[in-house]
């Protein structure tokens, strides 16, 4: 069994790659995917559902620190029953690949597992500011890549994707970084690169720190520890969750368009969102929305049972989020 991780923050895009690979380049091939989201609601199970594949939620939490114990059985379950030719492992954006790597490479799994690959998911729009305000974080999970897939190109001006390019090579030099639209790259340039990577354990360079970062730097709490990551209820930088489930809602596009929109407001009532995503029943229809790096995106989706939101950012307005949603009803 080979496994893929594919990994990066919140929004660049993983599970749009993820869904490519499963539509365009796996079909002849038993696949699972195993996600891992942030918050209590998950979207991204569904939506990958939704293109036919095999998909395991696990659930709220993040499998590098609280859910270590159940993911490392949920590996044994899907190599016992389901027995695939390749694991896909979607982690939550807020995981350290480190962490995720070395439960990966528990002797319990030698014997099953013939390859692992670490890939990341980078947005080229987000990047330089995702880069200054979560420098050790950003340089960390750069470092234990074996390939970055340098998403949303179609976001920026060439210049703005080469400079963010030239940033992530200058980090580690050793790494294949490739420009991508839609999580679209081309499968033989993808497949070349992995076979160039450099394979070192736990995919780190000789003699490198993983997460580029003195004990010092730590805040008091972090101290002797070199597990930098965002913990679930809410982090050392504030983030937290919000989620929502409609079993019986039909939304207006229009309306949902417009709340979308207006989350993108750093000084919104509804708080300091970072990262929204929904799958919402429209007529006979589906359609997801979502919002990452401030920018907007929507396209219409298989059908819907319920409709579902997932919210993610800083001092949440929970009451306000969920009447906003609510508010976008169609009318009966």
């Amino acid at each position: 069994m080979i496994v893929d991780i594919v990994f990066g923050f919140l929004g660049a895009g993983k599970t749009t790659f993820i869904t490519r690979v499963l539509r365009e380049w796996e079909a002849n091939e038993k696949t699972v995917v195993l996600v891992n989201e942030f918050g209590d609601v998950g979207i991204d199970g569904d939506l990958l559902a939704m293109q036919g594949g095999n998909v395991v939620e696990m659930p709220s939490g993040c499998i590098c620190c609280t859910l270590q114990a159940d993911f490392k059985a949920q590996m044994l379950d899907i190599m016992n029953e389901i027995n695939p030719e390749r694991l896909i492992i979607e982690p939550t954006g807020v995981a350290t690949i480190s962490q995720i790597r070395s439960i990966v490479e528990l002797q319990a799994f030698e014997k099953a597992i013939t390859g692992i690959n670490d890939i990341l998911i980078a947005d080229a729009h987000g990047f330089m500011d995702l880069y200054k305000a979560n420098r050790h974080f950003v340089e960390s999970q750069i470092e234990n890549a074996h390939i970055v897939v340098l998403n949303k190109c179609d976001k920026v001006e060439k210049r703005k994707a080469m400079l963010t390019r030239s940033a992530i090579s200058a980090i580690n030099p050793d790494i294949s970084v490739l420009t991508a639209e839609y999580g679209a790259v081309d499968r033989a340039e993808y497949q070349l690169a992995l076979s160039a990577a450099p394979r070192f354990p736990h995919g780190m360079a000789p003699n490198r720190n993983p997460f580029h970062i003195e004990t010092a730097d730590l805040p008091p709490e972090s101290a002797g520890s070199r597990h930098l990551h965002f913990h679930e209820e809410k982090d050392a930088l504030g983030y937290e969750s919000f989620g929502c489930v409609f079993r019986d809602l039909s939304f207006d596009s229009n309306s949902l368009e417009a709340l979308f929109q207006a989350m993108s407001n750093a000084d919104g009532e509804m708080g300091d969102i970072v990262r929204a995503k929904g799958i919402f029943r429209v007529g006979d229809k589906g359609l997801l929305m979502e919002l990452a790096s401030g920018e907007l995106s929507s396209q219409p989706t298989g059908q819907v049972k319920q409709s579902k939101a997932s919210i993610i950012g800083k001092n949440l307005n929970r009451d306000k989020i969920s009447a906003a949603l609510e508010g976008c009803a169609a009318a009966v």
